[in-house]
């Protein structure tokens, strides 16, 4: 005896019916479970890996999920976009700081061993001024997760 074939009729139904239920589940569900879900913010926000920074300080662009108001941030839509300068810090790891001066209201430059403004005025690594009538930088707390360093743009560390 053999055995009867199994109609070809069977085989595209099943292929229908998953396709479907693929479909409602991409169409349907999935927005249904992104509407639970908390709205992107700040508190920690991922900002480069920990290896790039290990040889020095970096200039890195954050795409910040809502304005805050920062120096030097720039909106980008519901956005903004903020330059960060990123450095091995010995007391917390990492710093990160608002790449803007507050002084000359100008990006801030990676120099040789601070930041430097447009008009010569310097910072440390970790945004504390050279020159003490100049207010430090705008810091934010960072901490390093998984070989990336993570900071807090929702608050800063200036008194």
């Amino acid at each position: 005896m053999q055995a009867e074939p199994v109609p070809i009729r069977r085989y595209l139904t099943s292929a229908v019916l998953a396709l479907a239920a693929l479909l409602f589940v991409l169409v349907l569900v999935r927005p249904l479970i992104s509407s639970f879900a908390d709205e992107p913010d700040d508190t920690a926000l991922s900002v480069t890996t920990t290896a790039s920074v290990t040889a020095g300080p970096v200039l890195v662009e954050v795409l910040l999920n809502q304005r805050h108001g920062l120096p030097g941030e720039v909106p980008d839509g519901d956005h903004a976009r903020l330059v960060v300068a990123v450095a091995p810090d010995l007391g917390t790891g990492f710093s990160v700081v608002d790449a803007w001066s507050p002084v000359n209201d100008c990006p801030v430059a990676l120099g040789p061993d601070r930041l430097v403004d447009c008009a010569g005025a310097a910072w440390t690594y970790a945004g504390i001024a050279i020159d003490p009538v100049n207010p430090n930088l705008v810091r934010f707390p960072a901490h390093a997760a998984a070989a990336t360093v993570i900071a807090d743009f929702t608050r800063t560390l200036n008194g």
